[in-house]
């Protein structure tokens, strides 16, 4: 029997209350539906039938039938040939168009892949989303071996080496925020506040063996032209002798392609925004450094 992943389900019919503020919580059960299939065929591994989704969304196959049939005629879904469904590429397609990310994405692709082809490792770039870090690109290694993480991949802020370079140098208000609870869950480093020091001091994270043995994650900050932190861009650079590459040539390699894409997307003097996002953030951390 495949294995079926379980979310947590919006509200239903049931569902209608009143809320602190003085106003109401109004559904429209189509639309409650529609939104709990397409959530759930977001995180499953494998196609599922009609009957597994009902199942497993506690709702009856006849029920979500009319859902099913409208959902792949808009082509948000897709009915396989066993009559099985899984997520079509819609959601991926809108989101790469929307306009907050899509200059971003068209820019900072062809670099990446550049910066792939040039050391034989994969890279990725990450945007703040909603309270978590979410990956917007993912380039694999041309390689034969490489660290890929694919786009669309959630992580906590604290827990992974591009977050803590955003909360270091300009979202650290964001720590608590309102995360979406899709994130993969990693423990926390007990030594967080010392990383994010590090990363003021420095204005990047390089970590060794954080999740893996021989990979250094590299990640250097991407400014817009407001010399905020528009992304962070990151290798996991795989250290093994038999790619020939030193982690120092990949580092400056790495704030190159970040220097480069912040330029194409209007950031203008790329160290003077790094100086400015260290010196804030440190003046965060202590402030009477500012005084």
């Amino acid at each position: 029997m495949k294995s079926v992943k379980s979310i947590r389900r919006g509200p239903t019919e049931a569902d209608e209350e009143a809320t602190g503020g003085g106003g109401r919580t109004y559904t429209v059960p189509a639309l409650e539906k529609s939104l709990d299939v397409i959530e759930f065929l977001a995180v499953q591994d494998q196609p599922v039938s009609q009957s597994g989704i009902a199942q497993s969304l506690g709702r009856s196959a006849s029920e979500l039938f009319r859902i099913l049939t409208v959902l792949t005629r808009r082509g948000w879904i897709t009915r396989l040939k066993d009559d099985n469904y899984q997520l079509s590429s819609r959601l991926f397609e809108l989101a790469h168009g929307y306009p907050p990310n899509k200059r971003l994405i068209d820019v900072a692709l062809p670099l990446m892949r550049g910066l792939a082809g040039d050391l034989l490792q994969s890279c990725h770039l990450s945007v703040a989303d909603q309270g978590e870090v979410l990956v917007i690109i993912g380039v694999e290694s041309p390689g034969r071996a490489g660290l890929f993480v694919r786009s669309g991949t959630r992580y906590e802020f604290a827990s992974t080496a591009s977050g803590r370079v955003m909360l270091a140098l300009g979202y650290a208000e964001m720590l608590n925020g309102n995360a979406t609870g899709k994130a993969e869950r990693r423990p926390v480093p007990d030594d967080l506040a010392a990383r994010l020091e590090r990363i003021r001091t420095r204005g990047y994270e390089e970590v060794v063996g954080e999740w893996l043995d021989a990979v250094v994650d590299i990640c250097w900050p991407v400014f817009n032209v407001r010399g905020e932190v528009a992304a962070v861009l990151a290798m996991p650079f795989l250290a093994v002798p038999a790619l020939r590459q030193d982690v120092a040539s990949a580092r400056e390699q790495v704030r190159a392609v970040a220097e480069e894409i912040s330029r194409a997307i209007g950031a203008g003097d790329y160290q003077r925004w790094l100086d400015e996002a260290r010196q804030k953030g440190l003046s965060r951390q202590n402030p009477t450094a500012s005084r």
